[in-house]
């Protein structure tokens, strides 16, 4: 029997006067934008949503990701991009030129998938983003309730990595949350213990 192979092609992403991909601004669940948000999200399984946060907000969060690289690094590097690297450092100290016994970047996280730290981040910043009015409104519009769940996570940065190849992120596409998941997991492992039990069930 003979066994037709079809090649994947992906769908045309409509895309702005710029190059960028479509993106939308809402100002409500029931905007006028809303709904086309939502049907480009079912077309093409992602949707941009524009101006969440304010010019502020991002310049702080930007901050706020070099304090936490730097807390890990040990020294200044935002301002040094000869330091975002993960090989060996050389510095220069009159003129004498040795390497540092560390690789700066490695310190950061999980440097080929570009997340910072190892654990969740608890820095003000973060909570106040995960709290942004704008940003409930956007995950709200298109999951079609108010009702959410949020979760607390870690900082992205990704370095340039056009001239840097060796920089380039990891392919690794995965659902990184299901906290009912992490419920039913633990379930199995207390099923002998009948007041761990109670406690999980009512709490799903």
């Amino acid at each position: 029997m003979d066994i037709e192979t079809i090649r994947f092609q992906p769908p045309e992403i409509p895309r702005d006067s710029e190059g960028y991909v479509k993106s939308f601004t809402l100002s409500s669940c029931d905007c006028p934008e809303a709904e086309e948000a939502r049907a480009f999200f079912q077309e093409y399984g992602f949707v941009v949503i524009a101006n969440v946060f304010t010019a502020e907000q991002c310049a702080e969060t930007i901050s706020d990701i070099w304090d936490v690289i730097e807390s890990f690094v040990q020294r200044p590097v935002r301002h040094n991009e000869k330091l975002w690297t993960s090989q060996y450092v050389f510095f220069h100290w009159h003129n004498f030129i040795f390497s540092s016994s560390f690789r700066l970047w490695c310190r950061t996280g999980l440097v080929q998938e570009g997340i910072i730290g190892g654990a969740s981040l608890w820095t003000r910043q973060i909570l106040l983003n995960r709290q942004t009015p704008a940003l409930h409104t956007a995950y709200a519009t298109i999951l079609g309730t108010k009702d959410l769940l949020v979760n607390q996570d870690r900082y992205g940065m990704f370095r340039p990595a056009k001239e840097h190849p060796e920089r380039a992120t990891m392919t690794n596409l995965h659902l990184d949350m299901n906290p009912w998941g992490y419920v039913e997991g633990i379930l199995r492992f207390v099923s002998s213990s009948p007041r761990i039990m109670f406690f999980l069930t009512n709490f799903r």
